[in-house]
């Protein structure tokens, strides 16, 4: 997870209209569908550089990822934000990790309202997480920690894709970092990346 500098909400997209005309996200996502569509565009590869909000995962088409409410939009959590532009994360669709894990699976009824003060926001916080050479997160601090347990950001699949790119920058000694940045352009994991580059800057 990094810090998401969100962009102003594109053209047309009028988060008002959309709650006086929709009841509920389904209604917007059937009667809306193309602004839904370009909002999701804009998002992943204006504001995310094609990542996963929270995984970093690269999603290489849109089918496989969809708009999550950060802050959970039902109506005994935070109702009004949801069609606010800021608290939209494309993420990828997955029941083991992410935004799926944090509102279903985490703790086995997914967040709590009151939790979200303990946890990162990708688009408020500048977020820093530091990676073991076996692609985990070091979990010393409390609200890393507590981020990457309702996340699941450390299951063994994510680790895996992490650690693997820790170990081809590290076969990439003869290469620049542009080099290496090109050459992993679409592995994802941004934040793994730079932090093994700034390591070779220090050696």
């Amino acid at each position: 997870m990094r810090k998401i500098n969100k962009l102003t909400p594109l053209d047309g997209f009028d988060g008002n209209k959309f709650k006086d005309d929709c009841s509920d996200w389904n209604c917007f996502h059937e009667k809306y569908k193309e602004d839904f569509e370009e909002a999701r565009l804009q998002i992943l590869t204006e504001e995310q550089n094609g990542l996963c909000g929270y995984t970093e995962i690269y999603i290489n088409e849109l089918k496989e990822c969809h708009i999550d409410h950060y802050r959970k939009k039902s109506s005994s959590f935070f109702p009004t934000l949801v069609f606010d532009w800021d608290n939209f994360v494309v993420a990828t669709k997955d029941e083991d990790f992410g935004a799926t894990f944090k509102d279903n699976h985490y703790n086995n009824h997914g967040i709590q309202k009151d939790e979200y003060d303990e946890i990162y926001n990708p688009v408020e916080d500048n977020i820093i997480f530091e990676y073991t050479e076996w692609g985990a997160i070091k979990e010393e601090d409390g609200k890393i920690k507590k981020t990457v347990e309702v996340f699941n950001l450390n299951i063994e699949s994510l680790r895996t894709r992490r650690a693997d790119i820790i170990r081809n920058i590290k076969s990439y000694e003869d290469l620049s970092d542009e080099e290496i940045l090109s050459a992993l352009e679409t592995s994802g994991f941004l934040s793994v990346v730079e932090q093994e580059l700034n390591k070779r800057k220090e050696v």
